[in-house]
């Protein structure tokens, strides 16, 4: 599950990128007249709320994953540090690399 949770940023991302050029299309081809004030925060509201939403979720990954870190008997204190680092300053790009290296191939 949270492999799931933490592919899901780049699942939803195109459609983010869809959602925010269909709309930008959109009002430019209102150029001739005024587009209604519902049909724009309708536009904004499709982008805004998936934004919102993988915020929301990067925020909690980034705290499962540091804490996990932090609390991996496998790796030493210098990995750990520098797991911790990465997470902070590279976020979601991290998460995944440090899913597949430490928690889907702690099995094995």
């Amino acid at each position: 599950m949270l492999g799931i949770f933490t592919m899901l940023p780049f699942i939803v991302l195109p459609y983010i990128l869809y959602e925010v050029f269909s709309f930008v299309i959109d009002m430019v081809n209102h150029q001739s007249s005024d587009p209604e004030v519902s049909h724009i925060l309708t536009g904004i509201f499709a982008f805004i709320f998936p934004i919102i939403l993988l915020s929301i979720l990067s925020l909690g990954l980034l705290v499962l994953y540091i804490v996990h870190a932090a609390s991996n008997k496998m790796i030493d204190s210098t990995e750990r540090i520098i797991w911790i680092l990465i997470f902070i300053f590279f976020g979601v790009i991290a998460f995944p690399i440090y899913w597949f290296l430490r928690i889907w191939n702690e099995g094995k």
